[in-house]
């Protein structure tokens, strides 16, 4: 779902008891948040619509669904004569809705957790399948990757980098891996103006570009420390897999094959697993492998602590990778500063500060804001991650 079929209803255009086919949304800040799908409508949720967007009662459908919602409105207000009494307008509370902005914080929150868990979750299926089969059920990532652009189509980007930074576990490097990459490609995407078709085949490489380490034995995979020349050969061979395994799946789209098999190529010829010169590599590829090396530097792994997306934007300006392409990296560069704007961080004297101002010139130290006052960062103040917007969610 894009945000251009996204429609405004207003509240008062639903009854207790009528039943709403598709989704409801209501809108906080640049996220569309959903609120219930194919469901009939119980005094609850009638109370929680008048309740959303601060007492303006304006909610979201897809425009396929308005008609058929206008038409079932319509018909329970003949019925019921002046319709069933709506729950009471919400008036805004005295304190300028804080209160309701930390209940719809919340609410994004858990939303964004549990969307990110799914995924997780159902990715572990997809690897599951690999290992005991072989293969994959491509309607499994074929689903995933509708689910995750339309994710990527109605959240804020600084949530969805908030989910990369944050929603990892150590022991579940994989999966978070994968889903990490797949966002991340589909953000790329949707920067660089792909296609919607196009920017799905993308995200599904992102999902699928590493299933080959699947292959690789776990003490090499998961080993604390530098791989040796023969480890590290071993390690190179999973692209092929990757590719083997998409093939053997009945994956038809060569973009997507291509993108997991030269991930790893580098333009100047010094990747794996075919040395591929600069023209040879596909636009799939570059782009999730941008999105594979900021994941990597992001990731805190047994035998690496991680960077701040302050650090890899540094690096990435740099040209500690100059073999990715200059292009997509220069999009990265452009885009991701305005995402970190405004977010909070943990400084290397443990207090927190709010981003201000992302110097290209020096991507490593941002303005930011202690208190009301802008403070310069530098090597003895430095930015080292992102304060978690969702580590305080509870269950």
């Amino acid at each position: 779902m894009r945000k251009s079929d996204l429609v405004t209803v207003q509240a008062s255009t639903f009854y207790e008891g009528m039943y709403i086919e598709g989704e409801v949304y209501f809108k906080y800040e640049n996220s569309y948040i959903m609120l219930c799908k194919d469901v009939t409508v119980s005094p609850e949720l009638l109370a929680k619509f008048y309740q959303s967007e601060w007492g303006n009662q304006e909610l979201y459908v897809h425009k396929n669904y308005l008609s058929g919602i206008l038409a079932l409105s319509q018909k329970f207000k003949l019925q019921n004569g002046e319709g069933v009494e709506p729950a009471p307008v919400f008036e805004m509370p005295e304190d300028g809705g804080a209160a309701l902005r930390d209940v719809a914080e919340l609410a994004v929150k858990i939303n964004l957790r549990d969307d990110y868990n799914n995924i997780k979750s159902r990715l572990n299926s997809i690897m599951d399948s690999v290992q005991t089969e072989g293969v994959i059920a491509m309607d499994a990532p074929d689903k995933l990757t509708d689910d995750i652009r339309e994710k990527i189509e109605l959240t804020d980007p600084v949530l969805l980098i908030d989910c990369i930074n944050n929603l990892r576990d150590p022991d579940d490097y994989l999966n978070a891996h994968a889903a990490n990459v797949a966002m991340l490609n589909g953000l790329m995407g949707s920067w660089l103006g792909l296609p919607q078709e196009e920017n799905e085949a993308l995200i599904k490489t992102g999902l699928l570009h590493d299933v080959g380490k699947l292959r690789v034995p776990i003490e090499i995979l998961n080993k604390p420390g530098a791989l040796t020349e023969a480890e590290f050969e071993i390690m190179k061979k999973h692209p092929v897999y990757s590719y083997e395994v998409l093939k053997l799946s009945g994956e038809t789209d060569n973009r997507i094959m291509e993108g997991a098999l030269s991930h790893h190529e580098k333009l100047n010829g010094s990747g794996y697993p075919n040395g591929l010169q600069v023209t040879q590599i596909s636009l799939f590829a570059r782009i999730t492998a941008v999105s594979d090396v900021y994941d990597a530097m992001v990731a805190k792994r047994v035998y690496k602590t991680s960077h701040s997306p302050f650090v890899i934007l540094e690096e990435f300006a740099y040209h500690k990778y100059s073999n990715l392409d200059i292009g997509i990296v220069n999009v990265f560069l452009d885009k991701l500063p305005a995402v970190l704007t405004g977010k909070n961080v943990l400084l290397s004297d443990g207090r927190t500060a709010k981003v201000v101002y992302v110097n290209p010139n020096s991507f490593a130290y941002p303005i930011v804001e202690i208190d009301g006052k802008m403070i310069l960062t530098s090597p003895e103040l430095e930015c080292i991650s992102l304060d978690n917007f969702l580590a305080s969610v509870e269950d």
